[in-house]
């Protein structure tokens, strides 16, 4: 089974047609069709765009509605915090006798502040109000609180003082 000249001439001239044709034809089909499959993949995402654009607003807005229950919107912590006191203080019928001085604290990388206050009121609403400090605001927590009974001796009458250090770490 000898090869002879024509039989050699014939698969020369089909790997030559293979050849050409890939590099005329094959060669931009393939790539006309990724193309195509990119812009199909393109095309579905933007279809989805609307809904995705639709649920992102509808985040931010859920995150704007916690910001403000959070109380973020304003630069000054301590004027913040104090809105929140007398709000809540407000509502329970609880009072800010004495707001102390900011103590700050830095250790490396890492500031503490303390906020130091007096609330006078009823125990069960002194109570309610510092649950509603830690929980509903993003004020830090409650390392330090102290309750003392009072007397008023002018007017004969006792009442329950609150001394508390609001810690925040930065």
């Amino acid at each position: 089974m000898r090869l002879d000249n024509r039989n050699k001439m014939l698969v020369g001239g089909f790997i030559l047609s293979l050849a050409v044709s890939y590099q005329l034809a094959i060669k931009k089909i393939l790539a006309l069709r990724s193309a195509h499959l990119k812009n199909t993949e393109l095309r579905e995402r933007a279809k989805d765009m609307p809904r995705k654009l639709a649920a992102l607003r509808q985040q931010e807005m859920q995150l704007d509605a916690q910001f403000k229950k959070l109380y973020l919107e304003s630069s000054n912590f301590q004027n913040e915090l104090l809105r929140f006191l007398n709000e809540q203080g407000s509502g329970h019928s609880v009072k800010i006798m004495d707001f102390k001085a900011l103590h700050v604290i830095i250790e490396g990388n890492t500031t503490t502040r303390t906020y130091q206050f007096i609330l006078e009121g009823n125990f069960t609403d002194i109570l309610k109000v510092v649950h509603a400090l830690e929980t509903q605001g993003s004020f830090g927590g409650v390392t330090h609180m102290a309750f003392e009974k009072q007397k008023d001796p002018r007017q004969r009458k006792s009442y329950l003082q609150a001394s508390l250090h609001l810690q925040q770490i930065e």
